[in-house]
């Protein structure tokens, strides 16, 4: 079953997959994360975003960015329908991570959703364009 995420205003913006990876996508269905070895929270594209202790999403400070309903330290909003997955790209090449830092009891000012967006990998539109010359 899926872990929802929540920010530090108790509002829903990511969840946890029950896939092998332990995939985050954020709310839109876009995978953006994966757990390692249960507790380092790495980026698709690699980075190391944080760490995933005791249900609760430490960025690379060790301050609290994100949590699960258990773990929110106030009363989370009821979560909307979620929509279709996107389809996963491949996962890139894991960074070394940082030392655990100690960990506070504060909660970072970034926003849950764009500390997650930083691990995602970029989608490339392909722009048609027409050649003016053939009009001619």
């Amino acid at each position: 079953m899926d872990i929802n995420l929540y920010d530090k205003n108790g509002i829903v913006f990511a969840y946890i997959s029950d896939d092998y990876n332990e995939t985050i996508h954020l709310w839109n269905g876009r995978p953006v994360a994966y757990l390692h070895e249960d507790q380092h929270v790495y980026g698709m594209n690699g980075k190391h975003l944080g760490w995933f202790i005791d249900s609760i999403i430490y960025n690379n400070d060790g301050e609290r960015i994100g949590f699960t309903y258990e773990s929110s330290p106030i009363t989370v909003t009821k979560a909307p329908g979620k929509p279709e997955k996107y389809p996963m790209d491949e996962i890139r090449t894991r960074w070394a991570s940082p030392p655990l830092p100690k960990l506070t009891f504060g909660t970072s000012e970034q926003p849950l959703e764009e500390f997650l967006e930083q691990g995602q990998i970029p989608l490339f539109q392909h722009e048609v364009t027409t050649d003016e010359s053939e009009e001619e």
